[in-house]
């Protein structure tokens, strides 16, 4: 045994020998290829079957058992001349490697029968000790000194001090482990610990993440009065965690910020595989994309929209920087660009954008690029843009309409300063009305404006009493503010179309928030489409517009408003009518022209004044709905309509669409159609697409299963991009505005598509984590 090895404790198991005794004392062979392997583990190593005693008719210990040490009243006596002597087990006490055998009647050394190598005593090795005269020291006749007995002189010997060695090495270890086996242990329990650390760090980042909060701050050393909400969140979390505390003080505790990037990019870059595989294993998808301007670069947004099971996903991708350019070529380029890096290589169906020239360009626009590219990727305007903008066209063509508007945004002008706000609330709760802020109005922000109509329709009441309370007070500045907003605010002509309009966006509203969902699909928006239309040409009516009336009329009295309502441009009110002298004497049976104008000069004279001007506002919504839904525009969306309702023939132009992308066999296809349409009839005659859903089996249907997922794919408008922009104003805002362009998109990702990043498990992320930064012991 060399130095190094005596010092760890370290021997080499396949030197030992597995000698048993046998009847006629002879050693067994000794095992071959017996040694101590390395393993990664807490337990004790496996060490090799080294001794296989006690053999037949023996009874000693292996290295298993360790010595046998039986302790008995009487042993067996052997003569010695004159004298009977035998074992004493109180050689137990001096000698702990001793062991007897009882059948043998003589003593074995342990280690060296276990752990030698063939160089020890064999006496205490094979044959066994039994010279009981001899076991115990004696004193000499002539030179008085005591003799040493047989166990101490084999207790000094080389090799049995060698085998004691490795005894005991062998004991350690069974206790704690080889070297090898120590050293692993602490390896793993250094891992186990920093693998603990990083997965805490993870959480903070994912937390941080999906609530959209920002990670550092301006000053981030320990004696910052605040250091950002991750080293904030860490310190509370060593406040709590022992662990975790211990790491995160030492000098390095991988909180820097390239490790936050490091971690955030592939936290979102494991959301963005997600999508992609869900992408690739749908076969198609379609694009939707709009621009937004974000500090002082133009972002665009990429969110794509596919089914999966005939479920509907729109999702968000990431954002572009496209402040350089942003043209057509510039934009389709960065499209197609930004699908070749994320190895997006499916067809494009259908993409939606806004009508801007540069996206809808039937020439050179983005869509007509794109489509080159993909030849089936189908361009729709964008259903919410469309509402948005007849909304607009009505304001541009009737100027009462946008007179109301204009006074709207004045009041939520006036009413965002603390003073009047604070008074406008204190009023509210006075008069038992329902607390209602006033917004301002947007142009994304699409049902703002009936919200804004029916805010200041239920505080009516409140306004009016704050104005007058100001004017009265004549306090500052404002008063000539609040006489404006006063003077029109009370005019019949506000009231009547603020009443109007509100009925008429409630309308319009429906539709707009049916458009913006994500599961919404081109066949059910044709149906709503056409039901609005017909909505509003039903309240083309003297009844509907009487209905209406009644509500103006209601409004002015619980409001205390004198209902006098002359025509917006009469200056003179018009003569009135006397009844003839003649008559004074008699009694009339009729009403005379003079009476019944003056009866009716209120209920009749106004309503139809107002009546011509609501049958305007209904005419250019028809007449704009009419126009930018045309029928040439809906030409496929209502293909896919009859689709959806299982009619082959009225579904044609949507079928020769796609049915050579999707190499569908239309006569097979007609025969599905056929069996769904019966199938889903008899459990309901006026089935829709839900009950249809219930039952599609793509090995049963194949051609119409791929075809329904492909019109369940096609948008109806771009809501989502719109959605992604209010989630870019809140990460990146005035006061992050130094964040890189991929940690804003990584950030972004992990925001906006919140139900993947929630499925994030930090022992995957960790494991990623770990090839990449293969200098840590993780």
């Amino acid at each position: 045994m060399d130095k190094k090895n005596k010092v760890f404790g370290i021997f080499n198991f396949k030197s030992v020998k597995n000698e048993s005794l046998c009847e006629n004392n002879e050693p067994q062979e000794a095992l071959e290829n017996n040694s101590v392997t390395e393993v990664d583990s807490d337990d004790p190593p496996v060490l090799p079957d080294v001794q296989k005693l006690p053999s037949e008719g023996i009874d000693i210990g292996d290295i298993n058992t360790g010595p046998i040490r039986p302790k008995l009243q009487t042993y067996p006596k052997t003569v010695f001349g004159k004298q009977n002597r035998g074992f004493s087990s109180t050689l137990f006490d001096g000698f702990p490697w001793l062991e007897y055998s009882i059948q043998r009647d003589a003593v074995f050394c342990y280690p060296c029968r276990v752990f030698g190598t063939g160089r020890s005593e064999d006496t205490f090795v094979t044959k066994g000790f039994r010279n009981w005269k001899k076991i115990s020291g004696s004193i000499s006749k002539t030179s008085k000194f005591n003799s040493k007995s047989k166990l101490e002189i084999h207790a000094t010997t080389k090799q049995h001090l060698i085998n004691s060695e490795k005894w005991a090495a062998y004991t350690q270890n069974i206790k704690s482990g080889s070297v090898h086996t120590q050293m692993a242990s602490a390896y793993r329990e250094k891992v186990l610990k920093n693998r603990a650390y990083i997965k805490n760090l993870i959480d903070i980042i994912l937390y941080l993440g999906r609530q959209g909060l920002a990670f550092r701050a301006h000053n981030e050393e320990k004696t910052s009065i605040n250091q950002g909400n991750f080293k904030e969140a860490c310190v509370l979390l060593s406040k709590c965690n022992e662990e975790f505390s211990t790491i995160f003080n030492e000098k390095t505790n991988y909180t820097s910020w390239s490790i936050q990037n490091d971690l955030i990019n592939i936290s979102a870059q494991m959301i963005k595989n997600t999508i992609v595989n869900e992408l690739i294993e749908s076969g198609f998808f379609s694009v939707m994309c709009d621009e937004a301007r974000c500090f002082r670069q133009e972002q665009m947004s990429i969110c794509v929209r596919y089914t999966k099971n005939l479920k509907v996903y729109e999702r968000f991708l990431g954002f572009i920087d496209v402040s350089e350019n942003q043209n057509a070529d510039a934009l389709a380029t960065a499209m197609v660009s930004f699908f070749e890096i994320n190895k997006i290589n499916v067809p494009i169906v259908a993409q939606a954008y806004d009508g801007a020239n540069v996206m809808s360009g039937k020439f050179n626009g983005v869509q007509q690029k794109i489509k080159s590219k993909y030849p089936y990727a189908v361009y729709t305007h964008c259903m919410a843009h469309r509402i948005n903008l007849i909304v607009l066209d009505m304001c541009k063509l009737v100027k009462d309409t946008r007179i109301v508007f204009n006074c709207l945004e004045t009041l939520y002008v006036y009413f965002s300063h603390p003073a009047n706000d604070a008074k406008f609330t204190e009023i509210q709760v006075k008069l038992g009305i329902k607390k209602t802020s006033l917004t301002r109005l947007s142009d994304t922000r699409w049902n703002c404006r009936v919200r804004n109509c029916v805010a200041v329709k239920l505080n009516f009441k409140a306004i009016v009493t704050l104005l007058n309370d100001e004017i009265n007070s004549s306090i500052n500045k404002d008063v000539v503010q609040a006489i404006g907003i006063m003077t029109i605010i009370t005019k019949p002509s506000f009231i009547v179309n603020l009443i109007i309009l509100e009925e008429v966006l409630q309308i319009i509203n429906i539709l707009s928030t049916q458009l913006q969902k994500k599961d919404a699909t081109l066949g059910n928006a044709v149906t709503l489409i056409e039901g609005v239309i017909k909505t509003f040409e039903s309240l083309r009516t003297e009844d509907g517009f009487h209905n209406i009336w009644e509500k103006i009329i209601n409004f002015t009295k619980i409001n205390n408003i004198i209902p006098d309502f002359p025509g917006p441009n009469s200056k003179t009110s018009k003569r009135q009518r006397q009844s003839t002298s003649n008559l004074e004497d008699f009694h009339v049976f009729a009403t005379t022209s003079s009476e019944q104008q003056n009866q009716n000069k209120f209920n009749q004279y106004t309503e139809s004044y107002w009546r011509t001007h609501f049958y305007q506002i209904i005419d250019t919504l028809i007449i704009h709905f009419n126009k930018r839904f045309s029928s040439n525009s809906l030409e496929l969306a209502t293909s896919i309509d009859y689709f959806h309702k299982m009619n082959y023939y009225e579904s044609q132009c949507f079928i020769e669409q796609y049915k050579d992308l999707l190499n569908v066999d239309v006569n097979t296809l007609q025969s599905e159609m056929l069996v769904v349409k019966n199938c889903v009839s008899l459990r309901n005659p006026s089935f829709t697409l839900e009950d249809i859903k219930l039952i599609m089996d793509a090995e049963l249907y194949p051609n119409l299963y791929k075809l329904l997922s492909l019109s369940l794919t096609i948008p109806i408008s771009s809501a989502t991009c719109e959605r992604s922009f209010s989630a870019m104003r809140k990460i990146k805002n005035w006061l992050r505005t130094s964040m890189n362009h991929d940690r804003f998109t990584n950030l972004s990702l992990i925001y906006i598509e919140r139900d993947l990043s929630n499925e994030l498990c930090n022992e995957k992320i960790l494991d990623k984590f770990a090839i990449s930064k293969r200098r840590f012991q993780l």
